[in-house]
């Protein structure tokens, strides 16, 4: 589940704490282009909007079917697009796609149902969660597979919606361009780790404080312990600490583990120096050292802190979405 889609959770808590029933809308396939992934989410309370299933377009055609009460029976699955326009709403995608919705109700009565889903969802672990339209129950199953993140399962009575592990950057080293991709990574929607070994640094470290939006406290430890302890397939390593005695040791182990992404900042005589410390003293294959990125980041002539927090976040998104060059 994407961090934004957790925090708009978190935020529908507010209605349920006044006793208000509000409508869930979870994306559950797309054709074509569509302007939000699967298992994108958007909740409607009769006042107020959060969360987002297509940018806007679609959140009218639903409330004004609402208000239209032209939907009363709860959960269904209602589709809209170019070839999948419903019978009632002149409504098509901008973008030429199409998408398939699943509509549940939620009423004090239900509840513990959403509460147990939010609950799954913090967690930041993979689950199936399982809505039987007959009976209008959620259920929650473990997910231990790899398959694409929020991927559908269709049936008859049921659907089952699949939530993988939410991908998280592991950044090693305080810096500057540090601090700006923890900042951009939060923006986007991952779960943000730093490490350093080097206490004296942390007075120049900005993000461990009273601002929730970007609140990442350093871990104290070992770059490879620090990679050991949190690895997982959804994981990027960030080496940008700019000392050898920091990102050396937290590459040799990110090469040794299942990140999808691992990068290290530095120019390129400095990375080719890195490369051939890492074949020669942790006695990587060609294959192996072919897995990390340095220079890190897209080549868009980034210089300040910011534009190479751009192009590492970029590049990360692009990896994990099968795009990198």
């Amino acid at each position: 589940m994407q961090l934004t889609d957790l925090q708009m959770l978190n935020e529908v808590q507010a209605w349920v704490a006044k006793g208000e029933s509000f409508w869930l809308c979870t994306i559950l396939g797309t054709y074509g282009s569509a302007p939000r992934p699967v298992g994108s989410l958007f909740a409607w309370n009769g006042k107020q909007r959060l969360g987002s299933i297509s940018g806007g377009c679609l959140e009218d055609a639903f409330i004004q079917r609402l208000d239209n009460q032209e939907l009363d029976v709860f959960p269904q699955v209602i589709s809209y697009g170019k070839d999948l326009v419903d019978e009632h709403v002149s409504i098509e995608l901008p973008c030429g796609g199409s998408i398939r919705l699943l509509v549940e109700y939620y009423t004090p009565e239900s509840y513990p149902y959403f509460n147990n889903f939010l609950a799954k969802a913090n967690k930041k672990q993979p689950f199936i969660k399982v809505l039987d339209m007959c009976s209008n129950t959620v259920s929650f199953q473990s997910d231990r597979l790899t398959q694409d993140e929020n991927t559908l399962t269709p049936s008859e009575d049921f659907i089952f919606i699949r939530y993988q592990q939410v991908t998280q950057l592991l950044i090693l080293g305080i810096s500057q361009v540090s601090e700006w991709v923890a900042k951009l990574g939060l923006m986007a929607g991952f779960k943000v780790k730093v490490c350093d070994m080097r206490e004296e640094l942390a007075q120049s470290w900005p993000l461990s404080g009273a601002d929730t939006r970007y609140n990442v406290n350093i871990i104290w430890r070992s770059p490879d312990l620090f990679i050991d302890e949190n690895m997982t397939q959804k994981t990027a390593v960030l080496a940008l600490a700019h000392d050898p005695r920091i990102d050396d040791l937290g590459l040799m182990a990110a090469l040794e583990s299942d990140a999808f992404y691992i990068g290290a900042m530095g120019s390129k005589i400095t990375s080719d120096n890195r490369l051939e410390r890492l074949e020669r003293i942790g006695g990587f294959s060609q294959k192996e050292i072919n897995r990390l990125k340095a220079p890190i980041g897209l080549p868009i002539g980034s210089k300040t802190p910011f534009e190479i927090a751009v192009s590492i976040i970029a590049d990360v998104i692009a990896s994990q979405n099968g795009k990198s060059q």
